[in-house]
């Protein structure tokens, strides 16, 4: 079998592949090997798991709704939602930090001190992808008038923009500022999830706030697809082994050590982490005025 992660090696959905894959291959009783097709923001990799052949042989995974952002921008010439929704096995969360002698306390105050001019700059990934879109979405509901965004090429830089004082505050995902935390260089001020965090599970949502939620784009749901017109029994096959290797020792193990989250929901779960980013997304932030901004 074929496993297609359409990122480079080494980010977050290669790292989770290479952990989870070869416990789905045990529970199947197969070796899978794992594939990185980089390319077009992710979206050369997903048009391969959808453009296989539907023999259960070939499948793969992203997280909406970062790849399905991607595909709104780029409109190619393929259908993703005709991949066939596999199961979700982890959320990742994003997040709003700053340095704690700041001491903004959650969003409403955070959009008073923008609104009061105290605050001009907000931060996170590059322009055009998930984060920024995430900010024009906190504009509209929260308030949140920023003067400038300033987008940085990974959550690394980003971290450390914030730490030096470059900029007052970053989102990013909470993996991701879980080192800067520990430092006491960051501290979290929101989850953009009303499900909150696991990493930080005392820091508040928007929904703790009395403030909408934002699930839709505040958070990553790592979802696993199979292609085009694969039938149901196969993807059962692959969904049962999926769950049950999420609750292997060495999964769990490597969770726990890590504070990579793992969270199973089935194909009903991953099919709507798909047909929500695609259909709200647009409703909410015209996505090609902030990709071209």
């Amino acid at each position: 079998m074929n496993y297609i992660v359409p990122f480079s090696q080494g980010g977050g959905t290669d790292t989770y592949a290479r952990k989870v894959v070869p416990e789905i291959g045990n529970e199947l009783g197969v070796g899978i090997a794992i594939e990185n097709v980089p390319g077009a923001a992710s979206l050369k990799g997903s048009g391969e798991i959808l453009k296989s052949k539907p023999n259960g042989y070939t499948f793969g995974g992203f997280n909406p709704p970062s790849t399905p952002i991607s595909y709104l921008v780029h409109d190619p010439s393929w259908d993703i939602t005709n991949l066939v929704p596999v199961a979700t096995y982890a959320r990742t969360p994003y997040a709003i930090f700053a340095r704690p002698e700041l001491e903004i306390e959650g969003l409403k105050d955070l959009a008073n001190r923008y609104k009061s001019g105290d605050l001009s700059k907000f931060s996170g990934l590059a322009r055009g992808g998930i984060v920024h879109i995430a900010a024009n979405v906190m504009q509209q509901e929260y308030n949140l008038n920023y003067e400038k965004y300033i987008g940085y090429d990974g959550g690394g830089p980003a971290i450390k923009a914030a730490i030096s004082g470059e900029v007052p505050v970053v989102a990013t995902t909470d993996t991701a500022a879980m080192s800067a935390v520990e430092s006491g260089d960051l501290e979290p001020i929101s989850i953009l999830s009303s499900e909150g965090s696991n990493v930080f599970k005392n820091a508040p949502s928007p929904s703790d706030e009395g403030l909408p939620s934002i699930d839709y784009i505040g958070q990553l749901t790592r979802c696993m697809f199979l292609p085009k017109g694969t039938d149901t029994k196969k993807r059962d096959t692959i969904e049962n082994a999926v769950k049950s290797a999420l609750q292997s020792d060495s999964v769990q193990k490597w969770s726990e050590n890590t504070g990579n989250v793992i969270e199973f929901g089935d194909h009903k779960a991953a099919k709507k982490a798909l047909t929500e980013s695609i259909e709200i997304i647009p409703k909410k932030v015209n996505i090609n005025k902030v990709a071209n901004e």
